[in-house]
């Protein structure tokens, strides 16, 4: 039988909105934004479909400036939880990137081997490592405008920044205050990745609440919905009485059959599989 674990790390993927839940104080451990270089597309092409217990990403991920003391210091923090805890429960680690396929698996690995090498009882549970890639290659790409801006090597006016999202005034804005609200990561539209959308969609909400006024907050998917830079951008359009602008959208000719009709259509096939499913 083996013995009850001292402590339980977990790692997990933000994109997945599903972290782990425990009633025990927890530490918490975000590697979103460090140990993996988006701009190395030729060191990290080959890593994307693997794992955190791949040798290869374990070694790239605990190579990186920083990772050495970050694993040490982290399972430092656990060993003071440990003392503070009371009765049989376990201390409780908490490791998030964003897939929580690769950076959070081998950081909570390494904290885990750490902590077992100096007779501490560990359990390790990686939540999402079998969840699939919704993007095979999540680095900046070189052909796109908003990255090479995001990147510094495309020059712009910036209005504020966050460490997953970045606000531009446009060139060509239909005023003086239109803003453009673009997440860091890359991905080509509002559908391509729900959570990026969300995320994105938040600091525009939040910076369009600082301007307490009337306004359009409006994103496109697709050229024939007028989207002509495929990375994923909210427009933040403060408005005025009387400022003239119209929305983005003119009326269309009639088809032969209503917009409706076909929407439905579309749809019958997926209303179909989930009434199945019930």
């Amino acid at each position: 039988m083996s013995a009850t674990p001292q402590v339980v790390i977990t790692s997990y993927g933000a994109r997945w909105n599903d972290p782990p839940r425990h009633a025990a104080p927890v530490l918490l451990l975000d590697v979103s934004n460090r140990l993996w270089d988006p701009a190395a597309r030729a060191a990290t092409h080959d890593l994307v479909p693997l794992t955190g217990l791949d040798a290869a990403v374990s070694e790239y991920v605990l190579s990186a400036p920083g990772a050495t003391e970050l694993v040490a210091d982290t399972a430092l923090d656990v060993l003071a939880l440990c003392e503070r805890r009371t009765g049989a429960n376990p201390a409780h680690l908490y490791v998030h990137c964003w897939y929580g396929r690769h950076r959070a698996v081998a950081v909570a690995e390494a904290v885990g081997t750490w902590l077992t090498t100096r007779g501490i009882t560990v359990q390790i549970e990686h939540r999402h490592i079998g969840r699939p890639l919704v993007h095979r290659d999540p680095t900046v790409q070189e052909h796109c405008v908003f990255c090479r801006i995001i990147a510094g090597t495309e020059p712009a006016t910036v209005v504020r920044e966050w460490d997953d999202a970045l606000a531009i005034m446009p060139r060509g804005g239909v005023n003086a205050m239109h803003t453009l609200v673009i997440p860091r990561r890359h991905v080509d539209n509002a559908v391509a990745d729900p959570a990026i959308t969300a995320l994105t969609m938040a600091r525009a909400a939040e910076l369009g609440a600082e301007l307490d006024c009337d306004l359009n907050l409006i994103t496109s998917v697709g050229p024939l919905a007028t989207q002509t830079v495929p990375h994923l951008h909210i427009h933040l359009v403060p408005r005025a009485e009387g400022d003239g602008l119209p929305l983005p959208w003119t009326p269309q000719q009639e088809t032969s059959r209503p917009h409706g009709a076909c929407l439905l259509e579309a749809l019958a096939p997926l209303l179909r599989a989930s009434q199945e499913q019930r």
